[in-house]
């Protein structure tokens, strides 16, 4: 078994709501839930994968989908 953790860690003053959003926008796949966990404070999403070829591929599609949320993020606050 191969474990990774991926945290976010921010010294924003709304950190709590990036964490909420993030947590709430994070669907765990019916084909992971028994390779991933993610928990809500302190932010984190924990993988343990059989073989370095599925923890790569989990967690390349976690950073993947969180860089996604936080770059939608930071539009939005340009934005408005």
């Amino acid at each position: 078994m191969l474990r990774i953790k991926i945290l976010i860690n921010s010294e924003d003053n709304e950190r709590d709501k990036i964490d909420n959003i993030i947590y709430n926008s994070i669907i765990v796949e019916k084909v992971d839930i028994k390779y991933v966990k993610v928990k809500r404070e302190p932010f984190e999403i924990e993988i343990n994968a059989p073989s370095v070829t599925r923890a790569r591929a989990i967690m390349n599609s976690y950073i993947l989908w969180l860089y996604t949320i936080l770059k939608s993020l930071e539009e939005v606050e340009k934005s408005g």
